[in-house]
């Protein structure tokens, strides 16, 4: 007998109705945060009952968000009433102050209205030494709000000086107090200064006066509107990591009930702090929301990937570019006009050529031109024509390298000398030493020492050129030309192998000539060795590890549950049989399993050589780790659910854990030996194993300006009346501003080599785009190319972008907080695979779709 449920819906209604009621879910979700919203508004105004206090210590970490600040001289900033940078200054009160300009501003933000203000000013004078001083001390004028509150002369001591500011003078929520001083001074006994200065100024204090407490004070609504916007995106922040509405209800009760808390207790601060806390919650928001942008990006892409209609788009889009070009070229140069008559009659065969070329477009029409551009793309994409290509372009360009070389009888300065120096010691059979000194951070017991600031790989490269040819100048720069060979190989290879033989030319050839690349070539410094290793590491790690597990493009993806078992275990596991002994063993079966891959043990030791070239290549063998051990740690939930079906789980695991970590354990050994001379020496000689006088130049360069790199070469030494060893304490020396500062500017470097530039944005999207093209690494179409090829990878080379971006990471925050990223030098390592994405992203369609329009289409783009 058949039973039917009754109850049961039809599968579309059952489909409709949960479509409705998804609709209808944001509604219900309207509702509380309709009551948040009320709740914030009504705390929000019963913190501001309470009488604003507080203070701002001058010179600390967290004052720019009352005051501006600048270093500069000129009137803009004087004009703004910006303070100068913060100074350690022990003598005042808080430890640290600021000078003030002859007008300075200080604003109070949210502060609210409704009750009379004590304001307390911790001022000092001018020092007693002052140099060609109109007055002895300034009269400095206390304005508030536009209107003046009083006045008083300073002296040269640390002293407070109190103002009373009406509330009927007050115009909004926001205090602005200003300073304005009747002289300033520059110079003094203990030396020159060329900044105008006014007072020095350690704190300010507000508190209000006493008053009715049962008065009701009116909120500052500006402040209320903030203060609700930040609960609201408190609660959809918590709607989207919780999900649960009742909960989020009550944990954003909580954070509003603990702001208004804040906003009574310390107004000053919670009240500046509004702004930040906004942008931070959508900061948080964006980030969470990430994978729901990426699945619409990712969408669009397939959109894109499909049809012809981007293929064709692209076409017409480069024909009109440069039919645009070529006329602004012929307005500003007259053209064709003026070069016909210069070059007759040579231009008469120019116009021949170019009349049989429109002739033979007409002629093949739209048929024939998509197989001559197939024939042309197939004959460099071969074998014999892509290298005879690659030998051609590179006996070309190196031979005018060779050329340049010959003809520039220097070496250069610095790292480029040394290199030059210890190498010619080395071939003397003296070591690794140097004969002169260049930093004083301490008194050498001899001229002649051991080398100790720059890597010791580049004089071992250039040693046997100059027992061979001899210590000459162009001879110090051979083996930065033969590196320069092994990248072109590199690149081939790699872009042959990831995509194919076009793509490897182009991006070798493109990299062969570059100017960045050019410099290094007649430079003599590591930076060209050191790409060579670092990408020839990192693409030997891929294919030990990463290369089997990219999506495949070819293969559909298994749709059966038996299917996806068969390719985790062939991920995960070796096809081969085990042994009964290897499974007693598991270790040292593992460890001769990993022994055999060829490309593991080659990354091992390109590894430690790439660290012995430049010892801040750790920071890249550091990603690589984290990478691999994801990688081989992560495992597959299918893959981990078997095994725990596994007799004798326990032994199983650990068995499993040793097989996945031996390649890692292996891997990281063999570049701890390579890498083992440089740590042995530096225990020896220095008495740690990574030694380096940069590691005191790192807490000099850059705090103060580009215009202060020689600050490298004053006298540290205290024997010489000197400041001491510079370390990471000397950031409270050179101040909050001074080192933010020089973060910001490292990392707008960073940004100008890298990103490419977008004209016409909003200003503060501006700053996510490059700011001056001729800085960009690449072309600035290349940037943008690059960048285009990198998203596209993301379907296809998923794992290797991966391992790109995880390599690359920790370098990149080095340099950033650490030393320093503003020499394009330090960035050439991007370049190979920067042209291998731009050269390859069309790769992946072109084998899914070869017999398709599409494919044409990227071949009439260049592709």
């Amino acid at each position: 007998m058949k039973i039917v449920d009754t109850t049961a819906k039809p599968t579309r209604a059952r489909a409709q109705e949960t479509e409705s009621s998804a609709l209808r879910e944001p509604w219900f979700a309207l509702g509380p945060l309709v009551l948040v919203v009320v709740l914030s508004l009504l705390a929000g105004a019963m913190a501001y009952q309470a009488p604003p206090a507080g203070a701002v210590t001058i010179g600390w970490i967290g004052d720019r968000l009352f005051l501006d600040a600048s270093a500069g001289l000129g009137a803009e900033a004087a004009e703004r009433g910006a303070l100068y940078p913060d100074d350690l200054t022990p003598d005042a009160p808080t430890g640290r102050s600021r000078w003030t300009r002859q007008y300075a501003v200080i604003t109070l933000p949210n502060l609210g209205a409704g009750s009379d203000l004590d304001v307390l000013l911790r001022v000092q004078g001018w020092p007693d030494d002052v140099l060609v001083a109109p007055v002895a001390q300034p009269l400095v004028t206390v304005r508030a709000d536009g209107v003046a509150i009083g006045s008083f002369e300073p002296v040269a001591s640390w002293e407070e000086y109190r103002f009373r500011i009406p509330a009927a003078q007050r115009r909004s929520g926001d205090v602005t107090i200003e300073l304005m001083s009747s002289a300033t001074f520059t110079d003094t006994a203990r030396g020159a200064d060329p900044r105008p200065k006014g007072v020095r100024l350690a704190e300010l204090q507000v508190r209000a006066a006493e008053g009715d407490p049962r008065s009701l004070l009116p909120p500052d609504l500006g402040a209320l509107a903030l203060f609700t916007l930040a609960v609201s995106l408190l609660y959809v922040l918590l709607l989207r990591l919780i999900g649960s509405a009742p909960l989020v209800y009550v944990l954003t009760t909580i954070g509003a009930g603990l702001a208004a808390i804040g906003l009574a207790l310390s107004r000053i601060w919670m009240g500046a702090a509004l702004s930040v806390a906004i942008w931070g919650l959508l900061g948080t928001l964006l980030l969470i929301s990430a994978p729901r942008l990426l699945f619409y990006t990712r969408a669009l892409l397939r959109r894109y990937s499909s049809g012809r209609a981007l293929s064709y788009g692209l076409v017409t889009a480069a024909l009109a570019w440069l039919g645009y070009n070529l006329a602004l070229a012929s307005r500003s140069f007259q053209l064709p006009i003026r070069l016909f008559q210069q070059t007759f009659p040579d231009s008469l065969l120019y116009g021949l050529l170019g009349a049989g070329l429109l002739a033979l477009i007409f002629v093949l029409g739209r048929e024939g031109l998509p197989r001559l551009s197939d024939a042309i793309v197939g004959a460099v994409g071969s074998r014999r024509g892509a290298f005879a290509l690659l030998l051609l372009g590179s006996a070309v360009w190196f031979g005018y390298q060779a050329a340049l070389i010959a003809r520039l009888n220097y070496v250069g300065h610095a790292d480029y000398a040394d290199n030059a120096v210890v190498a010619r010691n080395l071939v003397a059979g003296r070591g690794w030493t140097v004969d002169y000194v260049t930093q004083f951070y301490w008194l050498y017991e001899s001229l002649t020492r051991p080398q100790e600031t720059w890597p010791l790989m580049q004089p071992v490269w250039i040693a046997p050129f100059f027992a061979l040819l001899g210590a000459e100048d162009w001879v110090a720069k051979l083996p930065n030309l033969l590196f320069n060979a092994l990248l072109l190989l590199l690149i081939y290879t790699i872009g042959a192998r990831l995509w194919d033989r076009r793509v490897g030319l182009t991006a070798a050839l493109f990299t062969l000539t570059n100017y960045l690349f050019v410099r290094l070539t007649i430079y003599v410094t590591s930076d060209l060795a050191f790409v060579v290793f670092s990408v020839a590491a990192i693409y030997c790690l891929y294919r030990a590890v990463g290369e089997n597990r990219e999506p495949s493009t070819e293969n559909p993806e298994p749709r059966t549950r038996e299917q996806r078992n068969q390719n985790a275990r062939q991920q995960t596991g070796d096809k081969r049989r085990v042994t009964t002994e290897e499974k007693r063993f598991a270790f040292f079966a593992a460890l001769r399993l990993t022994l055999e891959r060829r490309y593991l043990v080659a990354a091992g030791m390109l590894t430690g050589l790439m660290m012995l070239q430049k010892p801040s290549g750790a920071m890249i063998a550091l990603g690589m780790g984290l990478w691999f051990l994801a990688v081989r740690l992560g495992g597959n939930s299918e893959v981990r659910s078997q095994d725990s079906e596994v007799p004798g789980r326990d032994l199983h695991l650990v068995r499993r854990f040793l097989q996945r970590l031996m390649p890692i354990v292996v891997w990281a050994s063999i570049a701890l030996i390579v890498l083992s001379p440089y740590l042995v020496r530096n225990m020896a000689l220095f008495g740690r194993p990574v030694f380096s006088t940069e590691s005191y130049d790192a807490w000099v360069l850059g705090y103060r300006g580009e215009a202060a790199w020689d600050d490298i070469y004053r006298i540290f030494a205290p024997e010489l009346n000197g400041l001491g060893l510079p370390d990471r304490s000397w950031i409270l020396r050179w101040g909050f501003d001074y080192t933010g500062a020089k973060f910001i500017t490292q990392a707008e470097a960073l940004r100008d080599y890298l990103l490419p530039v977008w004209a016409g944005l909003p200003e503060p999207l501006a700053q996510l785009g490059a700011s001056n093209e001729a800085k960009n690494i690449a072309a600035p179409l290349g940037a943008w190319f690059g960048l285009i090829g990198l998203v596209m990878a993301l379907r296809f080379r998923r794992r290797l972008v991966g391992l790109l971006a995880m390599a690359y990471a920790p370098y990149m925050a080095f340099m950033l907080t650490y030393w320093r990223t503003d020499e394009q030098r330090y960035w050439v390592i991007l370049i190979p695979g920067s042209h291998c994405w731009r050269r390859g992203h069309s790769g992946p369609v072109t084998i899914d779709w070869r017999q398709s329009a599409i494919d044409v289409g990227h071949r009439w783009a260049g592709y």
